[in-house]
């Protein structure tokens, strides 16, 4: 019995099903199939073909609730083909190897919303369905599985053509069974999880995204990123999401001490300073970073200490400052402490605190005081999600190391290792920056910043002014922009005001017009050879 070889059918969805049966009975196999899908097959002529009680002994049963729920079935599917101890209990039990698993399931998501009773969409929930797919896609160097009328006629050619089916291909099915199976299951407990019945809408500890690939994207906000657009199924679209009410304080990223409840816009302000904390959490010397509103609006490093880094970075800009967010590399000190505790800061993030600048940072009772965690700080993020016109934005994080052997001097006048050290300070910080954005920077200081302007000029002209208010006439210092120059005339600005260097991606059509306005004002500019657009 054991050498008989079978392929179980169980469909819904009958499409091409006769054929597919059809080239298995000539190729030998007994097809074994379920209720109506037996019927279906009978009618069209299969004759080696058995229901499956036939193969149980055992009746469905529960109006079909229960019929492919048995060991004879899942023993014949599960069985590993060579294993010794899988054969005698086969022999045993008199299970013969089931080949072909062929099975697609009730249409829950369709019909979960229709205009039927709760009890009648539980009955389009999908069990026995679900266990064959998955066993036989466990055993799937065994086992070919087919869960859509889609790989019919792939299987049917290798019927025709007496073809063993390929391991690299079986494994293909198996993949898009658990797939399958996965997306299923999310439908489902997205319904049950539903509480129509509540107004108000409240977030539960678990948010399940169904995402399907529409489309790749030709690359991401910048070239150097992958990225691709997906359909979103949200639960009910998020607009009545079951509750789950208890309250966390515990993030992956970080630990609160102290202060007020973290908000939605904290968390996009503290994701915003980890990214740049990140680009400078390895350099020996102290650094700060403020934050507004996703932007940094003043950064420096500093060789002396962290309370210097920090009153540098905020005299970038101390209007803007106000109730911003603080980001450190190191550890604060009490000094640190003392200078931040006059000032309105809404948080304050850092990889640690000495005791005497807890006890001064716990006096600011609405100051959100965050540790991080070193680990995630060193993790790069893969990927970053975003929803958009009725689906999500999926995109390979902008957050790979600087790769400084690719940047290019483009002009006659070379850059010396003084001036390189500001310029990628200020190219790191213009990253971070809403496009279009313009960085100043003077001995890793930023002097000023100008972001998400419509023109480069403007940014640049912005970020002037910003400096100016801060500094007064300042000289000698560096200018980074995030996208190339698509006209000179932001090169003739930067000789204006006095920038001794340049950093940009490179990358226009008026390169070349760019790069001789460069040489005429002997300024030194660099190609990065990628962009750092932020939207």
């Amino acid at each position: 019995m054991l050498k008989k070889r079978y392929a179980l059918i169980s469909v819904y969805d009958k499409t091409g099903v006769v054929e597919l049966a059809t080239h298995l009975e000539i190729d030998g196999y007994t097809v074994i199939a379920t209720g109506n899908t037996y019927n279906t097959l009978k009618s069209a002529g299969i004759t080696d073909l058995k229901r499956i009680d036939e193969i149980t002994n055992f009746p469905e049963i529960m109006d079909g609730r229960v019929k492919t729920l048995h060991p004879v079935i899942f023993g014949g599917i599960l069985s590993i083909r060579d294993n010794e101890n899988h054969i005698e209990d086969m022999k045993k039990n008199n299970i013969s190897p089931i080949d072909f698993v062929v099975v697609n399931l009730y249409p829950f998501k369709e019909m979960k919303d229709k205009d039927i009773t709760f009890e009648e969409k539980l009955e389009f929930i999908d069990i026995g369905g679900v266990s064959l797919i998955r066993a036989a896609a466990k055993n799937f160097r065994h086992v070919s599985v087919a869960t859509s009328p889609a790989y019919y006629p792939d299987i049917i050619e290798f019927l025709k053509n007496k073809q063993e089916i390929p391991q690299e291909i079986k494994k293909v099915f198996a993949y898009e069974a658990f797939k399958l199976t996965a997306e299923y299951d999310s439908e489902i407990s997205n319904f049950l999880g539903s509480k129509k019945e509540k107004k108000d809408v409240v977030f539960k500890g678990e948010l399940n995204l169904n995402l399907k690939k529409l489309s790749p994207l030709r690359y991401g906000e910048n070239p150097h990123q992958k990225a691709a657009f997906y359909e979103a199924e949200f639960e009910e679209d998020l607009k009545e999401i079951a509750a789950n009410e208890q309250k966390r304080d515990d993030y992956p990223a970080f630990k609160k001490i102290s202060g007020k409840d973290i908000s939605y816009n904290n968390l996009l302000d503290i994701d915003s300073t980890f990214n740049i904390i990140r680009d400078f959490y390895a350099a020996d010397d102290w650094f700060s970073v403020i934050v507004k509103h996703t932007n940094p609006c003043g950064a420096a490093l500093s060789k002396t200490s962290l309370k210097d880094a920090f009153l540098k970075a905020r005299k970038t800009d101390e209007i803007s400052s106000y109730g911003g967010i603080i980001g450190f590399n190191k550890k604060v000190d009490k000094e640190t402490a003392l200078e931040i505790k006059p000032f309105f800061v809404e948080i304050i993030l850092a990889p640690g605190y000495s005791r005497d600048a807890i006890e001064i940072l716990k006096t600011k009772k609405n100051t959100i005081i965050v540790e991080y965690f070193t680990d995630y700080i060193l993790k790069r993020d893969k990927f970053s999600l975003r929803s958009a016109s009725g689906g999500v934005l999926v995109q390979e994080k902008d957050d790979a190391p600087e790769n400084t052997l690719s940047f290019k001097t483009v002009t006659d006048k070379k850059v010396d290792d003084y001036l390189l050290n500001d310029l990628i300070f200020a190219w790191k910080i213009a990253k971070h920056v809403k496009s279009n954005a313009i960085v100043y920077a003077k001995d890793c200081v930023t002097m000023g910043i100008g972001a998400g302007q419509m023109s480069r000029i403007d940014s640049a002209k912005f970020a002037y002014q910003k400096m100016k208010d801060s500094y007064g006439d300042v000289r000698g210092f560096v200018m980074a922009s995030d996208g190339f120059f698509p006209f000179k005339d932001s090169v003739e600005y930067a000789g204006k005001i006095g920038v001794i260097g340049i950093i940009e991606p490179g990358g226009s059509i008026r390169d070349d017009e760019v790069i001789s306005e460069a040489d005429k004002l002997n300024i030194p500019m660099i190609f990065t050879n990628i962009r750092h657009f932020k939207h």
